[in-house]
């Protein structure tokens, strides 16, 4: 399984049908802020989706995991948004990561 995280930002993975790839955001619970997919093309599919808190520490940053699945071949992309849940229109970051499936 491959990990992805924000330092991968902008960048462009290349997955074969049924790989799996694990995204891990930066989160803190606390600021109210939370990172949400955009709809996500078949190519791909969300498997499982977990907020890590970090350890011993509370209050820090902990993680937001999204488990994916590759579908059938294409070329598609994940977009994620960092919003506060009842103000979407107020994105703190973004993150998009290009995805081929071969």
């Amino acid at each position: 399984m491959r990990v992805v995280t924000i330092e991968d930002d902008t960048r462009t993975l290349t997955l074969a049908p049924g790989d799996q790839v694990e995204l891990r955001l930066p989160e803190n619970a606390g600021t109210g802020y939370q990172w949400q997919l955009d709809p996500l093309d078949p190519a791909l599919a969300v498997v499982e989706e977990a907020l890590k808190p970090a350890a011993g520490q509370p209050g820090a940053t902990g993680e937001h995991r999204f488990l994916l699945r590759a579908g059938g071949p294409g070329e598609t992309s994940v977009a994620a948004r960092l919003v506060r849940p009842w103000d979407t229109t107020q994105v703190a970051r973004r993150f998009r990561l290009a995805v081929q499936v071969r």
